[in-house]
C-alpha cells in the first residue's frame, strides 16, 4: 500500500505542478481573490462573468477561477495522500524499512506550501512569494520521489565512482535548482517576453539595456503585482540571466554526462538527463519564438521538474550503497 500511494502521490504532485503552472500562465492566480474558497464558496460562483460579488472587489471570471479550484483541489488531494503516507510510515507498513523522518517532514512541508498557496493568493501575487510555492512544488515531488527510490532494492552491479565525479553531481543538482528558481523569477515577474520573439539576441543586441539590480527587487508587501510591476530593463535583466543560467545548466551537464560516460550501470540514467536537456532547451526558444503558447510554456515547466528527478534519481544510485561490488 505505502509504495503504491507514493506512486500515485508522484503523479499527483506531478499533476499539481502542471496545474500551478498553467494557472499562472494563464494570469488566474487572483482568480478567486480569497483562500481557500473562492468568492466565500467552495466551487466557482455560477454567476455570469463581471459580476461583482457582496464584499469582493475583482470582478468574477469564470474560467480563471475554475483554473484556480483545479489547482486547489489537486494540491487538496496531494496533502491527505501525503498524510496518509506519513501514517503508514509510522504505523511500519513499507515494504522496506523506512524511517518515519522523511515522511514527516515531507507531511510538514506540505502543510507550509500550503501557507505558501494562501499567501500567493492574500499577498497579491508577490513574485518572491510565488517563486517560493512553485519551488516548494518541485521539493514535495523531490522529496516523494527519493521516498519511492528508497523502497527499491540497491543494484546488484556497481562500480566505485570517483570522489571528484560525486561532487560534479552535486555541483549540477545545485545549479540546475538555481535555474529552475530563475525560471520561476522569470514567469512570476511576467518577463517572459521582455526580450521580444528573439533568440538568442534580445531587443535586437547581444547585450541590451538591462537593470540587473531591480531584476533581483524583492518588492514590498501589499502591492498588487498581477501583471508585473518592473520596467522592461529589470525584466529583460531576468530574461538573460535565466538565458545565462540555462547554458552554464547545459555545459554542466554535458560535462556530467561525458565524466561518467565509463559507468556503464548509470548509462540509463544519463541518456534520460541527456534527452531531457535537449527537448528542455527547445522548449525553451519555442517559449520566447512563439510568444508563450500555453502548452509549450506549461510543459516546459513540467519538463524541468522532470529533468531535476531524472538527476535525483541518478544521485540515489550514485550515493546509495550496493549490495556487493565488482
Amino acid at each position: 500500500m505505502f509504495t503504491k500511494l507514493l506512486k500515485i502521490s508522484i503523479i499527483l504532485a506531478l499533476i499539481v505542478v502542471v496545474l500551478g503552472a498553467y494557472t499562472r500562465l494563464g494570469d488566474a492566480g487572483l482568480g478567486c481573490p480569497d483562500w481557500p474558497t473562492c468568492y466565500g464558496q467552495l466551487t466557482v460562483p455560477d454567476v455570469a462573468d463581471g459580476t461583482k460579488l457582496e464584499g469582493y472587489e475583482r470582478p468574477l471570471e469564470s474560467a480563471k477561477g475554475w483554473k484556480e479550484m483545479a489547482h486547489r483541489y489537486a494540491a487538496s488531494l496531494l496533502g491527505l495522500v501525503i498524510f496518509a503516507l506519513f501514517f503508514l510510515a509510522i504505523k511500519g507498513k513499507t515494504k522496506r524499512p523506512q524511517s518515519s523522518v522523511l515522511p514527516a517532514f515531507t507531511a510538514f512541508f506540505v502543510i507550509l506550501q500550503g501557507a505558501f498557496g494562501m499567501w500567493t493568493v492574500t499577498l497579491l501575487v508577490h513574485p518572491g512569494i510565488v517563486t517560493t510555492h512553485l519551488v516548494g512544488g518541485f521539493v514535495t515531488t523531490a522529496l516523494l520521489a527519493w521516498l519511492l527510490l528508497n523502497q527499491g532494492y540497491p543494484p546488484i552491479t556497481y562500480r566505485h565512482i570517483l570522489k571528484r565525479h560525486k561532487l560534479l553531481l552535486i555541483a549540477v543538482l545545485f545549479i540546475l535548482s538555481v535555474q529552475i528558481i530563475l525560471g520561476g523569477w522569470t514567469s512570476t515577474n511576467y518577463a517572459a517576453l521582455s526580450c521580444g520573439e528573439e533568440f538568442p539576441t534580445c531587443l535586437g543586441a547581444w547585450w541590451p539595456e538591462m537593470d540587473f539590480i531591480k531584476a533581483l527587487y524583492w518588492g514590498p508587501i501589499g502591492v498588487d503585482y498581477e501583471y508585473g510591476v518592473l520596467e522592461n530593463p529589470a525584466r529583460a535583466g531576468i530574461q538573460m540571466m535565466h538565458r545565462i543560467g540555462a547554458l552554464i545548466t547545459t555545459f554542466f551537464i554535458i560535462t556530467l554526462i561525458y565524466s561518467f560516460k565509463t559507468y556503464l550501470h548509470l548509462r540509463e540514467c544519463l541518456t534520460l538527463i541527456g534527452g531531457l536537456l535537449v527537448v528542455q532547451i527547445t522548449l525553451g526558444i519555442l517559449n520566447v519564438v512563439l510568444s508563450i503558447p500555453m502548452a509549450i510554456a506549461t510543459l516546459h515547466n513540467a519538463m524541468a521538474l522532470l529533468l531535476l528527478l531524472s538527476v535525483i534519481a541518478l544521485i540515489h544510485k550514485v550515493f546509495k550503497m550496493p549490495l556487493r561490488q565488482h
